[in-house]
């Protein structure tokens, strides 16, 4: 059995909900320069309006993006997230006090920090996202923290019900994973289904 991969695609409403995501750190942004505005803090004033403008933009382009019918590109809105984690992590800094580790400006820095790695890696996370069969078993991704691996031995039967996959283990139990995001599923319950069957006759042949 040849090894082969199959990449997993979102499904429109999957995508539509991973490309609203990038809403979170325009409001993040609007948010923390309006906060500090409205306390009369004038010291980082160009910071504050540079984050206001940041966010602002961002959701001027999503709004753009999301009208455009069939648009799967997130180049651009990564390139904005990039600058909106630097903002971010740029408050955070200048509300740092003292030396404690445990302060909001630690939590505003880790939380551009994310921002900025989702940006930077918003082209490389879909890659990810695939089924791999070699002839010594299978390994699936949905997500960068969620997957699913097994060798055929102990492989007895696989369907997918409601949108989940179950893998049938031999002498008992299951384990499962969720396709409910994934838009070519039934593709890839024809590739695993067939790969086991292609394994079983070669064993008992």
């Amino acid at each position: 059995m040849a090894s082969k991969t199959l990449h997993l695609k979102l499904t429109h409403r999957a995508h539509m909900a991973q490309h609203r995501s990038h809403l979170a750190p325009a409001l993040m942004l609007i948010i923390l320069g309006m906060g500090e505005l409205v306390q009369g803090e004038q010291e980082h004033l160009a910071l504050n309006l540079l984050g206001i403008a940041a966010g602002l933009a961002l959701m001027i382009l999503f709004k753009r993006e999301a009208s455009r019918k069939g648009a799967h590109s997130h180049s651009r809105v990564a390139w904005y997230d990039v600058v909106a984690g630097v903002v971010i992590m740029m408050e955070g800094v200048h509300k740092l006090h003292g030396h404690k580790w445990w302060q909001p400006g630690t939590l505003t820095m880790a939380a551009g920090f994310v921002v900025m790695l989702a940006g930077i890696l918003q082209q490389k996370l879909p890659k990810l996202r695939r089924l791999r069969v070699t002839d010594h078993g299978f390994s699936l991704r949905t997500r960068p923290i969620s997957s699913l691996a097994m060798a055929w031995s102990d492989v007895e039967s696989i369907e997918l019900k409601d949108n989940r996959l179950t893998v049938h283990r031999k002498g008992g139990g299951e384990r499962r994973i969720s396709l409910k995001r994934i838009e070519n599923r039934a593709e890839a319950l024809q590739m695993l289904q067939e790969s086991l069957a292609e394994r079983k006759g070669m064993v008992t042949a």
